[in-house]
């Protein structure tokens, strides 16, 4: 396969240690992985601050499934008594009003989603209720993308029926792997058939706008079968695919354990799957965006791509017009001009917090020194692959010369072909665009610790 002769031909050029390094995702900058303790008054003078002339984004978080997939990594609880899904709705509402006083105005807002976890866990009368609230403390705009992460196994046309009456256009359904041999390793057994059914109950309810999640690095995983997979997600026409790199973090997430470590294909063996969805995907019409997207043309991400507006948040890449996201849910971030803030992670102190105090911030960051020029410089790396460090050092007021030590390390990168240096241009050259991680990470002033290195995700 070409995919395979491309794999070969950069390891002869690049060495494999650089996959097998640590770094973030780049999400934010800094990482969550060194956020500090952020009060909640901190939180409640960066609601204040909001402006009312902007559109602002919003995030809803459901920390719960009926049944754990072992190789997820997100925030979420097992749960098959409804009851606890309903108390943590209460408590949603009352965060949401409780931020809507500290803003004291209707913010316009651009974009809703809702995350986990399973929404679609939500019955119909909480969905609505969450609705019926935000509407009422928020202005929507009449274009306003409103968006839902689905398990398809849970997508009735009953349901289907119900998310397009509340406004939902866009959904986001988890796919991963479709070998039933792959989804029996992940505890995430859905077979095609279901998911046909999923998609046809959304199309038949109006929603038409339809994003796939693919993991790939998973146990068991091969060429043939992966490709087998990415005809299955074609075959259901998505406007976009998103092609993550599984992260194995059982330090982290302990349910992770439950995969066999053994089962899991190699670096080497993982550049081959992402070159063959690379391939694949791109002579099908779609776009690469980024590490890990892909979008049609006539997407907004592709859009947002060509006219140099793609952004990277929480939620991956995004074409909204700004970075302001507030967010309600145990563990949610929000992400505000003057830094970042996070929700406690546990759902019941969560909900114990908002009704003692109304608002749950644990943690987070308050943006200081030259943070906002060195996430400037990861952003387009991370979105463009290529970043002009000259005109973003002009921009911010610093001399040209203020990175001259981050320069100095990136020629070892310069040696090994991964990027070129133009002046103060850099820009990515492998093929293997994960590798931009690593780039990024030269530029971060938080990944050495005073205990070390942060314990992170390998690059590949």
């Amino acid at each position: 396969m070409a995919g395979t002769e491309t794999a070969r031909t950069w390891q002869e050029h690049d060495p494999r240690h650089l996959l097998d390094r640590e770094a973030p995702r780049y999400t934010s900058y800094p990482s969550a992985h060194h956020f500090e303790a952020v009060a909640p008054d901190m939180h409640a003078g960066w609601l204040r601050g909001l402006s009312s002339g902007g559109s602002i984004g919003l995030y809803v978080h459901v920390p719960f499934c009926e049944q754990m997939c072992w190789f997820c990594g997100c925030n979420t609880q097992i749960t098959k008594r409804y009851a606890t899904v309903t108390a943590y709705v209460d408590q949603l509402v009352a965060e949401i009003a409780h931020v809507s006083r500290e803003i004291g105005m209707r913010p316009y807002v651009h974009s809703l989603h809702f995350g986990g976890g399973s929404p679609g866990l939500l019955q119909p009368k909480d969905l609505e209720l969450l609705f019926d609230v935000l509407r009422d403390r928020f202005v929507f705009l009449a274009d306003a993308e409103i968006s839902i992460e689905l398990d398809p196994r849970r997508v009735t046309p009953d349901m289907a029926r119900v998310y397009a009456g509340l406004g939902v256009n866009r959904v986001s359904l988890g796919l991963q792997d479709t070998d039933p041999q792959v989804q029996k390793a992940i505890n995430r057994v859905q077979p095609m058939p279901v998911v046909r059914a999923c998609v046809d109950a959304l199309h038949n309810a109006g929603i038409k706008s339809l994003g796939l999640d693919l993991v790939y690095g998973l146990p068991f995983q091969d060429e043939a079968a992966f490709g087998a997979t990415l005809a299955d997600a074609l075959s259901l026409h998505p406007d976009r695919l998103s092609g993550f790199s599984y992260a194995h973090v059982p330090w982290v997430r302990k349910h992770q354990r439950l995969i066999d470590a053994e089962s899991l294909p190699d670096a080497a063996h993982k550049m081959i799957l992402f070159e063959r969805m690379t391939e694949t995907l791109s002579a099908t019409g779609y776009t690469p965006i980024g590490i890990d997207h892909f979008a049609h043309a006539e997407d907004g991400l592709a859009v947002a791509l060509k006219r140099h507006r793609l952004r990277r948040n929480f939620m991956g890449y995004t074409d909204q017009p700004n970075d302001r996201l507030v967010a309600f849910g145990a563990s949610a971030i929000s992400e505000f001009d003057e830094g970042l803030a996070q929700n406690v992670s546990q759902s019941t102190t969560y909900q114990r917090l908002v009704r003692e105090t109304g608002l749950a911030t644990a943690r987070g960051w308050a943006y200081r020194g030259d943070d906002l020029v060195r996430r400037a410089v990861i952003a387009e790396l991370m979105c463009y692959f290529e970043a002009d460090v000259g005109d973003i050092l002009a921009r911010h007021g610093l001399p040209s010369d203020a990175f001259d030590a981050e320069f100095e390390r990136l020629k070892g990168f310069e040696a090994l072909g991964v990027i070129t240096i133009d002046k103060r241009t850099v820009t990515l050259r492998s093929p293997l665009k994960m590798l931009i991680r690593n780039v990024c990470a030269v530029f971060d002033r938080y990944m050495e610790k005073p205990d070390g290195l942060a314990r992170y995700s390998k690059v590949a």
